[in-house]
């Protein structure tokens, strides 16, 4: 059986239309994801590429085999642009860089087929942009992961296993256009893209290929980027961006491993908002979570990288510290202290001043335990609340420092 080069060419953009069908109902299923639209958009510009590049009785048309080489150029741009979009890495810069890369693409081209047909050189062009925009590609993805080393983490722990497939499914569309671009220059000048039956049938079947795979690749990289979200929206306080409780025990379990075997102190603040209920009431419930929104936007702002803060309760909240001594502790509490007392809030045009009771604590060796570290923090705090409004007490030998005047 004989293959017939432009079926192939129409199976070809039979799957693009299938594709690019798949592609927009997935973006109008995920509308607040950035880069699914690019490459809904990118196939469909390829579907219309392809189809002018189908053969007719008459024979190819010179305007339509440039504008369907120019069209798939441009898909493979817009595919480009989008996935650095979808992983947040796009840029003014890389745009420029894009367009630069396909205003070169539409001269050269059109050189060689407005300009005096050179068929073999032609398709070499085509295929070494294509080839060009395929690794600039996987070097977005790869940068967007962090590097190669955080690149293949992320494989090896499956949090990025539709990026990977992405990676190596555009490496390999690259290897084929390098291969590609170096079998037409051998071609006679006045080769027709489909007079070479066997490039041709491979060029068509890596075309289908490539096209199932990347809309498969789009739906699994976004179907993991969801999955992701859900998972840190259960882990954080959407009103104070803080860790959520359940999340913090597992954190500070682990801290406290950690510290163990490195012979480190670790030290615990835990933060209530005095008479907070009042607020609520005086104010109503939207000024109030505004106040905590902010809150938590204050103590974030002040804490170090290692730090985790954590809503532990309504208006009771953590701070672990991780290597730091009692000092380091009583520093880090009268700063969280002055950062959110020292200047009112404003919500609504209303000044909303807090006060908090704080409590610290210090352990080191036998006494890391999660449990018990939480249980001290809490008993200081409950003695500051004791002292009045503003106060800082300690678990330790500390004396409790009053608030300031």
């Amino acid at each position: 059986m004989t293959l017939d080069v432009p079926t192939l060419i129409a199976a070809t953009t039979l799957l693009l239309v299938l594709s690019s069908l798949a592609l927009t109902a997935h973006w109008l299923a995920n509308l607040g994801t950035m880069g699914l639209r690019g490459a809904a958009f990118g196939v469909i510009a390829a579907t219309v590429g392809s189809y002018l590049l189908i053969p007719t009785a008459d024979g190819p048309g010179m305007f339509a085999m440039l504008s369907g080489d120019l069209l798939i150029l441009f898909s493979h741009m817009v595919v480009w642009l989008s996935i650095a979009t979808f992983w947040g890495v796009g840029s003014r810069a890389l745009s420029y860089l894009a367009f630069v890369l396909m205003a070169a693409a539409a001269v050269s081209l059109s050189t060689h087929v407005v300009g005096g047909y050179n068929g073999a050189l032609r398709g070499a062009l085509l295929s070494a942009f294509v080839a060009m925009f395929s690794f600039a590609t996987v070097l977005t993805l790869v940068r967007a992961l962090g590097g190669r080393r955080a690149f293949y983490r992320g494989i090896v722990k499956r949090t990025s296993v539709g990026a990977a497939i992405a990676a190596m499914l555009f490496l390999g569309h690259t290897l084929f256009h390098v291969y590609r671009s170096y079998e037409w220059r051998q071609l006679p000048v006045d080769v027709m893209h489909f007079d070479e039956l066997n490039l041709a049938v491979w060029t068509q079947v890596e075309s289908m290929i490539f096209v199932l795979m990347l809309a498969l690749t789009v739906i699994i990289m976004t179907t993991e980027r969801l999955q992701n979200e859900l998972k840190i929206q259960a882990m954080m306080d959407p009103l104070t961006q803080a860790l959520s409780r359940r999340a913090f025990i597992t954190v500070i379990k682990t801290v406290v491993a950690r510290s163990k075997r490195l012979s480190e102190p670790v030290s615990l603040i835990m933060i209530d908002i005095d008479r907070f209920k009042r607020i609520n009431l005086r104010f109503g419930h939207l000024v109030g979570d505004t106040v905590l929104s902010h809150f938590g936007e204050r103590v974030m702002e002040g804490r170090r990288a290692q730090d985790v803060f954590c809503r532990f309760g309504g208006e009771e909240f953590v701070l672990l510290l991780p290597g730091t001594d009692e000092e380091g502790a009583a520093l880090v509490a009268n700063r969280v202290r002055a950062a959110v007392c020292d200047v009112p809030f404003t919500v609504q045009e209303k000044e909303v001043s807090l006060t908090l009771s704080t409590g610290v604590m210090t352990a080191r060796g036998d006494d890391l335990l999660s449990d018990g570290m939480l249980d001290a923090a809490y008993k200081a705090m409950k003695e500051a609340q004791k002292m009045g409004p503003g106060h800082i007490a300690s678990a330790g030998s500390m004396p409790p420092v009053p608030p300031a005047d």
